[in-house]
């Protein structure tokens, strides 16, 4: 059985890994893919799904494009299980395209983690975009 002590640790590392994720978005350092994501991970977005690492990192460096953007998580569920886990997070971000367009966007995430070589990695993600604002994500 896994302690207390070490599911809280987990959880905290889970959370550190998904602001690697928002920050990577949002400062545009698109080689945090390959922290972030598992070299077989399934990637779910809009426009569609990526399977590794490297795929999510070309999408990113090909397609993502704000002039700013916020990335917030919140209100975190994260279940672990020794070396996996599974999480859902609300998602608002706030955004401004490089043509002036700004908008929210509500939605979550769905994910699935695996802990290799002692680091959590995002396994499966799942986005759901519920509103936009600025209808730039729909």
């Amino acid at each position: 059985m896994t302690s207390p002590g070490r599911v809280a640790l987990d959880r905290l590392e889970i959370g550190e890994l998904r602001a690697t994720y928002a920050r990577a978005i949002d400062y545009e350092e698109w080689d945090a893919a390959f922290e972030v994501f598992t070299d077989d991970a399934v990637v779910e977005y809009r426009e569609g799904t990526f399977h590794g690492a490297e795929a999510v990192y070309e999408y990113w460096r090909d397609n993502v494009d704000y002039r700013f953007s916020m990335h917030t998580m919140l209100l975190p569920q994260i279940d672990v299980d020794g070396d996996t886990a599974w999480g859902h997070w609300y998602l608002m971000q706030f955004y401004v395209m490089p043509d002036g367009t700004e908008g929210w966007v509500f939605g979550w995430y769905e994910d699935e983690y695996r802990r290799v070589d002692g680091e959590w990695q995002i396994d499966h993600l799942d986005m759901s975009i519920e509103y936009d604002t600025g209808n730039v994500h729909t």
